[in-house]
């Protein structure tokens, strides 16, 4: 919808990642803070006012007069949906055990990667057709609707910790073995990974010409893909015989299947949906592969871990979608996926470096 939403406030279509941005930029300040508040009181002490307040400054988006009064009620978006990630996931863990926890992992994230299929073709649709504005208000109603749902679910509560303050919660995350690593990788290969799969009705505008509707389905698509992934997490576990193989080669064919679509001269159409289809798969095997990994890791502190994971993915989508706002029109798409997808090889390089012993966290 970049292109309906630049040219309603008059601006470049690149200026609208700031949108993206502006969300990630509040989420990542807060979420570190607000995951310890979800260890303290309780998961559904923070998804209730997060999703409503979602549904508030969703809406008030969608009637913004101007893109820096949107950029605003995006970033206030960003500080409710702080409150409502983090503890969403977190419940998998408090009230799954061990053995389970994986192909559960995978099944919620089927929710997640629905998104990647139902708005980029509904929301393509409804923008070329109606307005833009109109899927934003469906978010909205979806946020009301949840709301209503979860304040009347049956929400195992984590045992309350004295001591879940803030600071003291944070150092217990980051005392973990091999924790910080994982946070490392979580910045420069998923939140980045996660920053390009926004900008991919972008930067297939302008590699291939592709109008909105045809966009919404090319993105529905690798959503498509995405949600294969997760729904193969389980069976690649077994395949490769750990979560962290999952994650390398995940890792590995998303990046490879990036550079192909968004970097490389454009080749036949079947390599192209070949690559589109191995960044998708990998990317959705290997996000939740590396949720589990961290979230089984925070123990007591769980909240707080995934907390401040939620916060270090969404910077790194905040990275990707600024800069690709202030120089996108003068570097082309090449240029900033591929230094984008260099970074992406650092956190693979990091995943590699962990021990033995942390492979399969306890």
């Amino acid at each position: 919808m970049m292109l309906e939403i630049a040219q309603t406030f008059a601006v470049s279509s690149a200026r609208v990642a700031w949108l993206p941005g502006s969300y990630a930029l509040t989420y990542a300040s807060l979420a570190p803070f607000l995951g310890p508040l979800s260890d303290r009181f309780g998961r559904k002490a923070l998804l209730v006012p997060g999703l409503v307040g979602l549904g508030l400054t969703v809406s008030a988006t969608a009637l913004a007069p101007s893109l820096i009064v949107a950029c605003c009620t995006s970033a206030l978006s960003g500080a409710c949906a702080a409150a409502v990630q983090p503890s969403a996931l977190s419940i998998v863990n408090d009230s799954v055990s061990l053995a389970r926890q994986p192909a559960v992992t995978g099944k919620v994230f089927l929710g997640l990667t629905s998104s990647f299929v139902v708005v980029p073709a509904l929301g393509g649709a409804l923008a070329a057709h109606v307005s833009w504005r109109v899927p934003y208000f469906l978010m909205a109603a979806v946020c009301f609707l949840t709301a209503l749902l979860v304040s009347r679910m049956p929400i195992h509560r984590a045992p309350r910790r004295a001591s879940a303050a803030v600071w003291p919660a944070f150092r217990a995350a980051f005392a973990i073995p091999h924790m910080r690593t994982r946070f490392a990788v979580s910045f420069l290969w998923l939140g980045i990974c996660i920053g390009l799969a926004t900008m991919l009705g972008e930067t297939s505008r302008r590699r291939f010409g592709l109008s909105t509707e045809q966009i919404g389905v090319v993105t529905g698509s690798f959503g498509l893909a995405v949600l294969a992934g997760n729904l193969l997490l389980d069976r690649a576990r077994r395949f490769f015989g750990s979560h962290f193989r999952v994650l390398a080669y995940g890792s590995l064919a998303s990046i490879v299947g990036a550079g192909i679509v968004d970097v490389l001269p454009r080749g036949p159409l079947y390599t192209l949906v070949l690559a589109g289809l191995a960044w998708g798969l990998g990317y959705g095997m290997a996000g939740p592969a590396h949720h589990f990994m961290v979230a089984t890791s925070g123990g007591s502190v769980r909240g707080t871990v995934v907390g401040i994971n939620a916060s270090i993915l969404n910077s790194g989508l905040m990275a990707v979608t600024l800069v690709a706002g202030r120089v996108l029109d003068q570097t082309g798409v090449e240029v900033l996926v591929a230094a984008m997808l260099v970074l992406q090889a650092l956190g693979l390089y990091l995943v590699f470096t962990l021990p033995r012993s942390a492979h399969t966290p306890q």
